[in-house]
């Protein structure tokens, strides 16, 4: 018999727990496993809906046209889960963290911790209501059969400040590994309008304070004529304020769904934020084999420690001076051979594949 295995969510919009959650499934063997969906609000534009769609799975929309109150959600919630009547519900946002352990104790329910609570719950929802949210997000965390951390760093953050033990299945990316090819970069290069006399770094993520675009920008417009340049996918409240700072070496679209293509443009990835659960984008651009430059924080620590040889190099965030050394340490790396290991290291951590596989083997076991 099947184990039924019932997602809960949002929204599968383009962004970091859906991702991780289409990587997941797109994986899964479905003969072992009947997968459903339910999403909780209506899509954004940048909605996945239709690739989610694509796979043998059932998806339940709560509530396609209106947020719903916090009460109408759960009676919502609870009478469509009665109809699926899985043997998991697994949680992928607060939403259905709060919500979920209030259902029947029939269903085990599992939660993805995508980030361990705290900078970006203040900066979200402000001081106040931020630390509400983070008070019941640890609240209902343990109260999960069983909660799994989405990398080892933040397991270990949730052990060190809560002195609170759980299972890490690192994130996976499903992009395919670059072969390198110099002709297809000089194209895509030139279809994105880059410079060809620059060295690009890239930065993805959300345009919000606690991912710190606006250091990376005052570092590159310092380093203006270095021959080096960045371009920021994303969009988000400071885009407005960033794009106005957009000149010859400082690229700003927004938000681009063609991320693979800007990555295999680029030379090096950038990331100065406060806080990441294991950052997608991070593993997306290892699949490129992109040296890095990234903030100091543990889920940055994590990956750059299972290095044997420099992939990139950290940096406090709240230094400009050592952000540009650190770029300019990374410009000294030999970028073919650098880009082979990265690549490599790739394969052996981080695939999709390997992560979804790890969940599944956490499902059969958990119901034996």
């Amino acid at each position: 018999m099947k184990i039924k295995v019932c997602y809960v969510i949002s929204s599968l919009s383009n962004q970091g727990p859906p991702n991780v959650l289409y990587n997941i499934i797109q994986y899964m063997n479905f003969k072992k496993f009947d997968v459903s969906i339910i999403t909780m609000v209506p899509e954004q534009k940048i909605t996945r809906m239709e690739e989610f769609r694509a796979l043998p799975i059932k998806i339940v929309q709560m509530s396609p046209d209106k947020y719903l109150n916090p009460i109408s959600m759960y009676y919502v919630l609870r009478k469509e889960v009665k109809k699926i009547n899985p043997d998991i519900l697994h949680t992928h946002c607060p939403r259905s963290l709060f919500l979920v352990p209030f259902l029947p104790k029939k269903y085990k329910k599992y939660e993805t911790v995508h980030i361990y609570p705290g900078i970006q719950q203040k900066i979200m929802y402000g001081k106040l209501k931020g630390a509400i949210v983070i008070a019941l997000s640890h609240f209902f965390t343990k109260r999960m059969d069983l909660p799994i951390a989405c990398s080892e760093s933040v397991a270990q953050q949730y052990w060190n400040e809560q002195h609170f033990k759980m299972i890490a299945i690192p994130n996976g990316c499903s992009m395919p590994l670059w072969g390198g090819d110099k002709r297809q970069k000089e194209n895509i290069r030139n279809i994105l309008g880059f410079n060809s006399g620059l060295r690009y770094f890239i930065f993805v993520g959300r345009f919000s304070k606690e991912k710190n675009p606006d250091m990376i920008i005052k570092a590159f417009e310092e380093l203006r004529n270095e021959g080096i340049g960045v371009v920021l996918l994303g969009s988000g409240d400071m885009y407005n304020e960033l794009k106005s700072h957009e000149c010859d070496n400082i690229i700003i679209p927004g938000f681009k769904s063609n991320v693979y293509d800007y990555m295999i443009a680029s030379d090096y990835y950038i990331s100065a934020s406060d806080v990441e659960g294991l950052a997608n984008t991070l593993l997306e651009s290892m699949t490129v084999g992109l040296p890095c430059v990234l903030s100091d924080i543990p889920s940055h620590r994590e990956v750059i420690t299972k290095t044997t040889q420099p992939i990139g190099f950290s940096f406090n965030n709240k230094n400009l001076s050592d952000l540009k050394d650190a770029i300019h340490k990374v410009l000294k790396l030999d970028i073919e051979s650098t880009s082979l290991y990265i690549r490599d290291l790739f394969q052996k951590y981080y695939t999709a594949k390997n992560m979804s596989e790890t969940y599944q083997k956490v499902y059969v076991k958990k119901q034996k």
